[in-house]
């Protein structure tokens, strides 16, 4: 197996995520052997930290969402699906028009970038 090349910063945020995942499990362990008191300090870290993390996936998935190559994979599947919605909404299926306009809306809110109006 061939290890694929890390991404800038990827040892340190392993080495800070291992060393805090001790941390909390050697502090959850004093708290439930020891000294109970501990266990809000512990409740308020691990809030703390799941939003922390909460917020920085969403930025992280934003940013992979805004490559390219990603919008037009997107795009491409939006057109079968709207090819698909569209037999539907000739045979008179309620939720394929439902559905086709909800399709048609998120593609109107889409930024366009390219010559032809279309995005990506």
């Amino acid at each position: 197996m061939v290890n694929k090349p890390a991404y800038p910063g990827r040892p340190a945020l392993d080495e800070a995520n291992m060393r805090f995942r001790r941390g909390l499990a050697r502090l959850h362990r004093e708290a439930g052997r020891h000294d109970p008191a501990l266990m809000p300090k512990l409740e308020a870290i691990v809030q703390r930290a799941t939003e922390s993390l909460t917020v920085l996936a969403a930025e992280a998935e934003k940013a992979e969402d805004s490559s390219a190559r990603r919008q037009a994979a997107v795009k491409a599947e939006e057109d079968k699906m709207r090819a698909i919605l569209r037999k539907g909404v000739r045979k008179g299926d309620p939720r394929a028009v439902a559905m086709l306009a909800r399709l048609n809306e998120r593609a109107d809110r889409r930024p366009t970038d390219g010559p032809d109006g279309d995005a990506a």
